[in-house]
């Protein structure tokens, strides 16, 4: 966290707790990364396989790889037990000339064969790791299935690691009090975004920190920043830090001076070992120029704290001076709605449409425009425990 320099106009408002902390939807997919064996991997048509060592991935160390015999090959996924009328989103990362495409084959109770279901193909690329992924819903009677893989015009070889089950939740629940209709903030701008599609973020609202197929540098040099990090699905923004450092930001592309920004988030850790991740939703100058325009982070966490805090950055030549802010105790696995004001008269923070601070100092108040931002920060340059910071939607309002 950076150092306090308090102000004297400032005024923290209480805010009352919520229950027990969540956990981060698991990813139940049996050996996703070959880490000792190929226990659940084969193929079935096209090739030979075999789990090899490979280097460039961000979470796996090996893969299983089909010399290809053809220019069409099909492998098979660890199984995944199912409940009938569920949604699952099946994902592997593939690297092979041509285009891929998920299937999930059905199975009922007593083995006997259901049916199954193709998803959309994508192009691929033997270069470069490509996520293919398709949404299925499990069929009457369908207990159990068999994800596969299949490749077409391929040519070498085939290269597939990372799998990731995942039962589709329902959607996230209502939005509960927000500061926009408790104060009447009026309808919401067409810069603002629900995440109701599917892909990479929409780059005619937002800026992809490292580019959309690339990475730049972390925060402060720390990792990277890289666009495979931030994905648009099941109806939410998820931004992933990985172990290996790897993260996410997004820059809105609408800047203004005043204003009122609103946004849906959830914070989960996906366990093991490294250092804490740090999401942070902040208006940041669109002059880029720091500390002289001013920072206004009006949500910032390490993941696993159990309130929220503030920091209004105050603009300076040098230095920082800052005016900061602690909420009562929080569940920030649960979703909550985190507003922010920039009026002329003052900075005021909202959680769930129910202020938590109000700073009247006029020296905090920043000289131009400025947009949103979502990141998700890496603030050690070791290694890092794997970490969500996930978006329902992200609104800004005219002040």
């Amino acid at each position: 966290m950076r150092p306090p320099r308090w102000a004297a106009a400032v005024v923290a408002l209480a805010l009352l707790s919520t229950g027990v902390t969540a956990q981060a939807a698991d990813n139940t997919a049996p050996n996703p990364i070959l880490a000792s064996n190929a226990n659940g991997w084969g193929t079935m048509s096209g090739g030979t396989g075999s789990r090899v060592a490979i280097s460039g991935h961000p979470i796996a160390a090996y893969a299983y790889q089909v010399a290809l015999t053809g220019s069409t090959a099909g492998i098979y996924l660890p199984q995944q037990a199912v409940v009938a009328g569920k949604k699952y989103t099946i994902t592997v990362d593939a690297k092979t000339r041509g285009s891929a495409r998920m299937q999930m084959d059905w199975y009922g109770a007593n083995g006997g064969y259901l049916g199954s279901t193709e998803g959309p193909s994508v192009t691929t690329s033997a270069s470069a790791w490509t996520k293919v992924s398709a949404q299925f819903t499990a069929p009457a009677g369908a207990v159990n299935s068999h994800p596969l893989t299949y490749i077409a015009g391929g040519s070498g070889t085939w290269q597939s690691t990372a799998a990731d089950y995942r039962q589709v939740g329902d959607d996230p629940p209502p939005s509960g009090g927000t500061a926009a209709g408790n104060y009447n903030w009026g309808p919401a701008l067409p810069a603002s975004d629900e995440f109701n599609y599917t892909g990479a973020p929409d780059e005619s609202k937002w800026g992809i920190y490292g580019g959309k197929d690339g990475c730049g540098p972390g925060h402060a040099g720390n990792g990277k920043r890289c666009g495979y990090a931030n994905t648009v699905q099941d109806g939410y923004l998820r931004q992933t830090g990985y172990a290996n450092g790897d993260t996410a930001g997004l820059a809105s592309k609408l800047g203004q001076k005043y204003g009122r920004w609103e946004v849906r988030a959830r914070v989960l850790s996906a366990g093991g070992g490294g250092a804490a991740y740090h999401p942070v939703l902040i208006t940041w100058p669109d002059d880029d120029r720091w500390p002289q325009g001013g920072e206004y982070d009006y949500f910032e966490v390490n993941v696993g704290d159990t309130r929220a805090t503030a920091f209004m950055h105050h603009p300076t030549e040098s230095g920082v001076v800052q005016d900061e802010y602690h909420s009562g105790p929080l569940d920030l696995g649960q979703w909550h709605n985190y507003g922010f004001e920039w009026a002329p008269d003052g900075l005021t923070g909202y959680i769930d449409g129910v202020p938590w601070f109000h700073d009247t100092d006029p020296d905090a108040q920043a000289p131009g425009p400025m947009h949103q931002t979502i990141q998700l920060d890496n603030f050690c340059g070791c290694s890092m425990q794997k970490a969500y910071f996930d978006v329902d939607w992200a609104r800004v309002y005219p002040y």
